[in-house]
């Protein structure tokens, strides 16, 4: 038996069950029901954004954490970078700052790709 058969099988005996119930009873449950529909259209209106949030919370979500996960991975990327590049440049002007102040070792005037670099540095 399939799905679609069982369904069929429960409603034909739904159907039945219903035509034996008392008449006073069969009132309560169409009172009932009716209170029900009215408070269900009531909750409708006030919610109808709540398939919005069904539909992000079953689509967007589960890709969104894959895609925050990826821009968290490219900021600290980029934020290495940045900071590998701030203290390359806090190094030069060490450099540059012992250049003025005359206070390099002699060491640095013997290197020879000391003398190469102060070279293509200076402004011509």
């Amino acid at each position: 038996m399939n799905e679609h058969d069982f369904h069929n099988r429960i409603r034909q005996h739904l159907n039945v069950s219903a035509r034996n119930v008392a008449p006073p009873v069969a009132d309560r449950l169409l009172q009932a029901r009716q209170m029900a529909l009215s408070c269900q259209k009531q909750s409708v209106r006030k919610l109808s954004l709540a398939g919005i949030g069904q539909a992000l919370s079953e689509h967007v979500l589960p890709h969104g954490r894959t895609t925050l996960a990826m821009i968290l991975v490219i900021l600290v990327a980029l934020g290495s970078g940045l900071l590998g590049e701030w203290q390359h440049t806090a190094d030069l002007e060490e450099v540059d700052s012992a250049l003025l102040a005359d206070d390099l070792p002699i060491d640095a005037y013997l290197d020879r790709g000391f003398d190469a670099w102060v070279q293509n540095d200076s402004p011509d």
